[in-house]
């Protein structure tokens, strides 16, 4: 099951543009609160504290990722930096309800980043990657995928 996760999310990061490489940053920071909030709700510190550390560094892409340049930028900072305190709190406490408040504030963020990406037809952002296509086909019950556009050097040689 993890691995069908990874291969999903390797798959939708090789053809994402900038605006889906942010909403896949979200959703895997949401993912990552449920699973500490999971944890706390099974009093399991070790978990609790690999999955922070994940939404810790999730958090800290989402931040690095923020352009500057625009007005906007500048009051997500603010909001990113009152979501950080929150995380800590949680992390220091081993408390619920500032992870909750954290879910709650990153669901509107990750709403409104979707709404916005509708408009947005960028290319995808990583070159020479393969195309794959996955569905049902004739056989019984079999999924086949499909590699489109083989390219033979996709990156560096050593």
């Amino acid at each position: 099951m993890v691995e069908d996760a990874v291969k999903t999310y390797q798959n939708k990061i090789i053809n994402a543009n900038r605006e889906q490489l942010l909403i896949i940053t979200y959703e895997l920071f949401m993912s990552e609160i449920d699973k500490s909030i999971e944890a706390i709700n099974n009093e399991d510190e070790d978990t609790f504290n690999q999955c922070m550390t994940k939404v810790h560094k999730l958090h800290r892409e989402l931040t690095d990722t923020l352009d500057m340049s625009y007005e906007i930028s500048r009051y997500l900072l603010s909001l990113y930096i009152y979501m950080n305190k929150k995380m800590i709190e949680a992390s220091i406490q081993f408390n619920l309800e500032p992870l909750i408040e954290v879910k709650k504030l990153a669901n509107i963020l990750l709403d409104g980043f979707k709404e916005a990406a509708k408009g947005q037809n960028s290319k995808s952002l990583i070159k020479n990657s393969q195309k794959l296509y996955a569905g049902l086909t004739y056989g019984k019950g079999t999924l086949n995928e499909t590699i489109i556009n083989e390219v033979e050097s996709r990156g560096f040689k050593a």
